[in-house]
């Protein structure tokens, strides 16, 4: 039964869930036959663990109600480890299936009671991990760093590797979301130093991607950097060794899934079969030669989907990590250039330069983290975009005391449009922000962007007494319109006020 068992665990992580059924189904019969209810619980545990694993959760959750019907059948006579087992899935199905993050906690804790007590080191590192994550999605994040905290202590007596990794992960992370940077850096050193010599780039690309983050929130932009490079390099060597093994692994896991539903499905209705064999011996036979042609034809047509459909997923994948890696890139560039900023405390006019520069990378890097974010990968909420790049000109407005109304109105618009959008609205605000003002009390730029009719309104004004019945003619804004087919107008009489229009195709905008 053992070895059963063990084959059984062993098939489920290859996602082989049909000869996974299969050596559970083997050791069920005996169990039934033998009247060895606590054998029969464990087999019935073992199937909810399988079904939740393939994501069948129906199933799952019929298993996991014959189990709760088997506990109270024989009560005290259930053994401590089928127990603790229990919990331990029940609560994984209450936190993937039903997601009810309270009972998850409840079950959770009793698994974890039970572990303690017969001393089962692997039980009580999950239910640590689980508890500590129950309490992050409640953003109890007190609660979550202490049991995160207790799985890292218990996994480092153990002297577990990979559990203690795993765990410091997590306390990293919750220590910065509870801004304890100094205290997230720490950990993500210590994890860092386990895996010196190991090729684990996932971790180690989560433990630097904290580490930036951290950094950049304590000011210190060099240390930022670094580690903003380490984590590009270990992004790189992840996605080349995983890349292909994951568009397969998919593929495999969707055929086993479907032989096993297939399989499933064949012993339910099998008894029924039987009854019609002859008739449908008769009807096979009459059609023989016509159904072998579409099986032909059939396999032909599935072999031709089937690598449709990984190009596709390959695609898809490939444009995911593209827009990744331009924002990466982007970033990067951004860093830099605030260090460059940084130098050129006492040359106003490089400042301008460069400030100039960034800002217009700022908003396409802005654009092209809403892509990689998005499922839609050929349109952007011109809302969201033009908020994120107002917000980006924020502490610049609040410096020069200028007070800013703007009303953009939720609307999706095309990439390429909404690109040539992002730097005109960029251009406009660092104009004003250089030209428009002297020395005056009251400063404002107000924005207004919205969908009349079939076109797209942007309308922007700025009192700057300095551009008053001037004849102003941004080149760049000007060139930005003609490339986008937009009509524009300029006029000076209180100020710098231009009004575009962009009629919207099937094509660009919705």
């Amino acid at each position: 039964m053992n070895f059963y068992l063990q084959k059984a665990d062993s098939c489920k992580v290859k996602f082989d869930y049909a000869n996974s059924y299969k050596y559970i189904s083997e050791i069920l019969t005996y169990a039934k036959e033998n009247k060895d209810f606590n054998t029969e619980i464990l087999c019935n545990i073992k199937l909810i663990e399988i079904y939740r694993h393939a994501a069948l959760f129906n199933r799952s959750e019929k298993y996991l109600n014959r189990v709760t019907a088997l506990i109270k059948e024989h009560k005290s006579k259930v053994n401590h480890y089928n127990l603790m087992f229990f919990y331990n899935r029940k609560a994984a199905l209450f936190s993937e299936y039903y997601r009810m993050p309270d009972s998850t906690l409840i079950y959770s804790k009793k698994a974890l009671q039970i572990a303690e007590k017969l001393k089962n080191n692997s039980f009580k590192f999950t239910c640590l991990m689980e508890i500590g994550y129950v309490y992050e999605q409640k953003n109890d994040l007190e609660n979550g760093i202490k049991f995160y905290l207790k799985s890292y202590e218990f996994a480092k007596s153990i002297k577990d590797k990979s559990q203690t990794c795993d765990a410091l992960v997590n306390s990293a992370r919750v220590f910065e979301k509870l801004k304890k940077f100094t205290s997230a850096i720490e950990k993500c050193d210590e994890g860092l130093k386990l895996l010196e010599n190991d090729d684990n780039y996932f971790q180690k690309l989560l433990f630097y991607d904290t580490k930036q983050n951290a950094f950049e929130h304590l000011g210190d932009k060099s240390s930022a950097y670094d580690n903003l490079k380490l984590r590009l390099k270990y992004t790189d060597l992840f996605y080349e060794n995983n890349a292909k093994e994951k568009l397969l692994e998919e593929e495999q896991q969707q055929e086993i899934l479907n032989r096993d539903h297939q399989l499933l499905k064949s012993k339910e209705d099998y008894e029924k079969a039987r009854k019609n064999q002859f008739y449908l011996v008769f009807i096979i036979l009459l059609f023989i030669f016509g159904l072998l042609s579409s099986l032909y034809y059939s396999n032909k047509v599935k072999i031709a989907n089937k690598q449709l459909d990984i190009y596709s997923k390959e695609n898809a994948f490939l444009l995911n990590e593209a827009y990744h890696r331009i924002n990466n890139n982007l970033q990067l560039i951004i860093v830099l250039l605030n260090e460059e900023l940084d130098k050129l405390e006492h040359s106003e006019t490089d400042q301008s330069s460069i400030l100039k520069i960034l800002s217009k990378l700022e908003s396409i890097s802005t654009l092209h983290r809403h892509l990689y974010q998005s499922k839609d990968k050929k349109s952007v909420d011109i809302e969201i975009y033009l908020n994120e790049i107002v917000n980006n000109f924020k502490e610049l407005f609040i410096e020069k005391e200028i007070k800013v109304h703007y009303e953009i109105k939720k609307l999706d618009i095309s990439i390429d449009i909404a690109m040539y959008l992002g730097l005109l609205v960029t251009e406009l605000f660092i104009n004003s922000i250089k030209y428009a003002f002297v020395d005056q009390d009251e400063r404002i730029i107000s924005l207004q962007v919205f969908k009349e009719n079939n076109s797209l309104k942007l309308n922007y004004k700025d009192n700057g007494e300095n551009t008053i019945g001037k004849s102003i003619t941004p080149n760049l804004i000007i060139t930005i319109c003609k490339q986008i087919k937009a009509e524009y107008s300029i006029e000076s009489k209180e100020g710098f006020e231009i009004y575009i229009s962009k009629i919207l195709s099937e094509r660009n905008g919705k």
